[in-house]
């Protein structure tokens, strides 16, 4: 075993029953470090079953192991064969071989039970296992492993509020990139060549092969994935997550530009009857504000009328002063 991969020889003496009390301990602790490991060990286990003919070796009991090698210490451990090892390994690469031949392809297919979360038009927020919230953003779409996870997998955009766990890093994968946080508050958006990582408290560590790149509070690291080649800034537009925090601070905005954010953020439509309003201009701060007074401050600084209908706003009046 190196860098937490399983040798295949130790997995075939596992399977056909040659491994000792130690090795077998060895593929216990391998099969419980990671979710991964538990998916490709029942993968194997079931290419041997159907290649052997034979139930599968199930994993040992570690009080009953231990107990066997304190009795195997005063007696000289008994010499595995050469030959039924290789027939092992032979037997179990073959039938793996043969499975992944014949599978039929299954595009997405991750080969072991995943979450999905995915929106179309609307904004999708959740808790996580882990209690960390993710906001997805439209036309957006994470995946991860059922049960307690900190392993995300992303695509389009998703602001993330992260529980801190220095044990677990939480881990969001985006195209090429790795992201990995212990506890913090930033947002990923993953455009058409083009993936922004925006942290709004904390750090995190991007990463891409052997180039690692920390990202602290209030910098927005990009990557261009046609040159592959990053880009640091240092003043995040806090608009741009507004989506998913409600906070917003606009200066010299257009109406249309100020209801557009307001509609990803609070699911609602807004209707100009009077078009011209759309070019009207304010500055104005919204923490997490509710929907009706960020209206009320809208009606007032821009002299308009805002009227409610279920989940729709409509707008009149000559506006603008």
């Amino acid at each position: 075993m190196s860098n937490g991969e399983l040798s295949y020889g130790l997995l075939g003496k596992y399977f056909s029953g040659e491994a000792s009390p130690e090795e077998a301990m060895a593929v216990d602790d391998w099969v419980r470090q990671h979710p991964d490991h538990r998916r490709l060990y029942d993968e194997a286990a079931a290419v041997w079953d159907n290649a052997a003919g034979a139930p599968r070796y199930q994993l040992p009991d570690k009080g009953a192991l231990l107990r066997e090698i304190k009795e195997q210490a005063t007696r000289q451990r008994p010499r595995v064969t050469p030959w039924r090892i290789a027939a092992a390994l032979l037997l179990l690469l073959g039938a793996a071989v043969l499975y992944f031949v014949l599978q039929p392809s299954q595009p997405g297919h991750m080969g072991f039970p995943v979450v999905i979360r995915q929106t179309t038009t609307g904004i999708y927020r959740d808790t996580l296992p882990d209690h960390s919230l993710v906001v997805l953003n439209s036309h957006s779409s994470i995946k991860y492993p059922p049960g307690e996870t900190r392993q995300i997998q992303l695509t389009g955009e998703a602001w993330f509020n992260v529980t801190s766990d220095p044990l677990k890093p939480f881990i969001v994968s985006v195209g090429d990139l790795r992201i990995e946080v212990l506890g913090t508050a930033f947002n990923v958006r993953q455009l058409a060549g083009v993936i922004n990582v925006a942290v709004s408290t904390g750090a995190v560590k991007v990463s891409k092969r052997d180039t690692a790149i920390t990202v602290k509070t209030g910098q927005q690291l990009s990557y261009d994935t046609s040159t592959q080649r990053f880009s640091m800034g240092n003043n995040v537009n806090p608009n741009e997550t507004g989506y998913a925090t409600r906070i917003f601070n606009f200066e010299d905005a257009s109406l249309k530009e100020i209801t557009a954010q307001l509609e990803r953020a609070y699911g609602i439509k807004v209707i100009l009857e009077n078009e011209r309003l759309g070019n009207c201009t304010m500055s104005s701060a919204f923490e997490n504000k509710p929907i009706q007074y960020v209206f009320e401050v809208i009606s007032i600084t821009l002299n308009v009328q805002c009227r409610f209908e279920n989940d729709r706003v409509y707008i009149s009046g000559a506006g603008c002063n």
